[in-house]
């Protein structure tokens, strides 16, 4: 049994000011296009955006292998922080409980995102790469959410 702790950071800037980018976390409807990855038609995806509130996604039953991811919200500051706790299973099998820190920053052409994740990466099942490589794709993947509501 081995535990990989990292921590990670991946920025992205967008040409949006901070309240929009904040609500495209905030929304669960907006949200959930940019956080899946399955390409699910009907993902499995509830958010309670609040201090407290639970956020949880599970791939869908047909999909191999079946991903959960379940998060607590435990610090929100609106438009500028968004603070979670959450852990991911595979198949059933636990690996991975990360901390994630989102902060957001007003620059002159919109943006900053930071994203921090403080993680343990249990038993080989997953590690830190894998991990930021799949917040990356999201981050990609929200700036299109973003250009698409322009």
């Amino acid at each position: 049994m081995t535990v990989e702790h990292d921590t990670w950071t991946v920025q992205r800037d967008y040409p949006h000011p901070p309240d929009r980018v904040f609500a495209a976390w905030a929304d669960p409807a907006v949200k959930v296009r940019w956080f899946d990855l399955s390409g699910a038609p009907d993902p499995d995806y509830r958010s309670d955006f609040r201090v407290g509130g639970r956020e949880t996604f599970r791939t869908p039953a047909d999909v191999r292998p079946i991903y959960t991811y379940d998060a607590q919200y435990r610090d929100i500051v609106d438009g500028r922080r968004i603070v979670t706790t959450y852990e991911m299973t595979v198949d059933g099998r636990r690996i991975s409980v990360s901390v994630a820190t989102v902060e957001l920053d007003s620059t002159a052409g919109g943006t900053r995102l930071t994203y921090t994740e403080q993680g343990a990466y249990l038993d080989g099942l997953d590690s830190a790469a894998s991990r930021r490589t799949g917040t990356a794709a999201q981050l990609d993947r929200l700036d299109t959410v973003l250009q698409g509501q322009s």
